[in-house]
């Protein structure tokens, strides 16, 4: 019961933030219905910018625990993680461009898709990488915090992000 009450008032915390996913899809609603397909790429997206965030956080978090960082190399730490979430959303960019071709046939959609995980990559990554830190600074166990925050950042921005790059891609 105590975990349970340690857990609830960051849970509803976090579901208040993600209320933030259901106003950009409610603000850019003409973009989805402009072209539907859009929406079924936003789980890939948002998924995959969760995970690269989740593989920052574990590195970070992995490495306050056994000392080997600490917030004086915050930023060598953020910086190579950013660089590394730059090298995986161009190779995972490239990748769902082919996939979102081979499923729609359409390279303006296909680019969107693909340059949009570039893009939340980058910013999972800096998430991933710098919240365990903040956390930590704020007395906050980065481990159980973290996590959590990152997918809501991921969400609601990548959201965001993709949403804003279709309508100039797309010229809607």
């Amino acid at each position: 019961m105590t975990a349970a009450r340690k857990r609830v008032v960051w849970l509803f915390v976090l579901l208040i933030a993600n209320t933030g996913t259901t106003a950009v899809l409610s603000a850019q609603e003409n973009v989805l219905e402009q072209v539907v397909a859009l929406a079924a790429f936003i789980p890939l997206l948002i998924d995959a910018g969760g995970n690269v965030g989740a593989q920052s956080s574990t590195v970070v978090i992995r490495g306050l625990n056994l000392k080997t960082v600490g917030i004086k190399k915050a930023l060598q730490v953020i910086t190579k993680e950013t660089l590394t979430g730059v090298l995986l959303g161009v190779m995972l960019g490239i990748a769902v461009i082919f996939w979102a071709y081979f499923l729609e046939g359409s390279l303006p959609i296909a680019l969107t898709v693909g340059i949009s995980l570039m893009a939340i990559a980058i910013l999972a990554a800096i998430s991933g990488s710098g919240l365990p830190f903040l956390f930590g600074a704020l007395g906050l166990d980065p481990a159980l915090m973290s996590a959590p925050f990152i997918t809501s950042v991921v969400d609601v921005l990548g959201v965001f992000i993709y949403l804003t790059l279709a309508r100039t891609i797309l010229q809607l």
